[in-house]
């Protein structure tokens, strides 16, 4: 998100990215980087414009079918990448409205965070068959983007009015670092109920190839914690343009990685289901290649317990 400053005072030698004057929020507000921000800004965006086709086109050719929750959640938070990233590039690079770039950003910042979380909440159908839980899950995540998201929106376009921008800049500034941390706590809540059922599951069948995988997934799970911790300290430490522009690419791994997870959850949960039911193999269709893994709609309305292989090849 962005972080609102008062006037250049507080910024002593600053770069002006325009020649001639830093790009305005208000009469009071104003956004610059410095020079190895502004390299930094460059690199990390490219990295996020890239991971981000890669992902939209790697959706597009995983799905049997484009529908069903976890489809649209993961293809729209793709693409909220680069509507997040272009937002910041506008407020930054382009001598536009503030009221443009801001909307832009949010309206990436709503699918981005809010997406991500839907993404690991379908995720857990595979895992977990407690639909009270799921559900109470799914209410926290709803809870969570009207309360925070709603009030920083609202704080953020005051923030950047030319007539008042300076009554909701201490409060804007105050609720985005709450929102973020908050945000944080939800994915790390998420992943650590992910975690903690796939090990129940891996636990009922203690074979070497099962632990592999629970290791796998825990270290792919260390990597994203790690990510948003990132995040947290570049916000922390004042390091703002480097947060916002950091934090896309950190959500785009974090997309990429969950080829990975999802991979190796559906050959095991399929396997699971199959060697406990009927003994048919795990894969009728022929072997799961983790970067390549389609889930139909059927798969997440029952839990992962579809009698058909959700799988699609990815290595024919």
């Amino acid at each position: 998100m962005i972080h609102v400053k008062y006037h250049l005072n507080v910024f002593p030698s600053p770069h002006r990215l325009s020649r001639d004057a830093p790009p305005m929020l208000s009469d009071s507000v104003s956004v610059t980087l410095t020079q190895p921000q502004e390299y930094a800004f460059t690199a990390f965006s490219a990295i996020t414009l890239y991971n981000s086709i890669e992902l939209i086109i790697l959706c597009l050719a995983t799905f049997k079918r484009y529908h069903g929750v976890y489809f649209w959640s993961l293809f729209i938070t793709s693409c909220s990448l680069i509507v997040n990233t272009l937002g910041f590039i506008l407020l930054f690079f382009v001598n536009v409205t503030p009221y443009v770039s801001v909307t832009i950003v949010l309206i990436g910042w709503y699918c981005m965070i809010t997406g991500h979380s839907i993404v690991l909440w379908s995720r857990l159908h595979l895992v977990l068959h407690q639909p009270r839980i799921l559900r109470a899950i799914l209410y926290l995540i709803i809870v969570n983007a009207v309360v925070l998201q709603i009030p920083t929106t609202v704080l953020l376009y005051g923030a950047v009015s030319p007539s008042v921008g300076e009554t909701f800049t201490k409060g804007y500034n105050i609720i985005e670092r709450i929102q973020l941390v908050v945000f944080c706590l939800q994915e790390s809540l998420l992943s650590s109920i992910y975690i903690w059922e796939t090990a129940k599951l891996l636990y009922l069948r203690p074979q070497r190839a099962h632990r592999i995988i629970l290791v796998q997934l825990l270290a792919i799970n260390i990597v994203i914690l790690a990510l948003d911790i990132v995040v947290v300290v570049f916000q922390y430490a004042g390091l703002f343009a480097l947060q916002v522009v950091f934090k896309p690419v950190a959500y785009s791994i974090k997309l990429r990685l969950e080829y990975a997870i999802l991979g190796r959850l559906v050959v095991f949960a399929t396997g699971a289901q199959g060697s406990s039911s009927s003994g048919r193999s795990q894969n009728e269709s022929g072997p799961s290649w983790p970067g390549m893994v389609g889930v139909s709609d059927e798969s997440w309305r029952s839990g992962g317990s579809s009698k058909s292989n959700p799988c699609r090849c990815g290595n024919s």
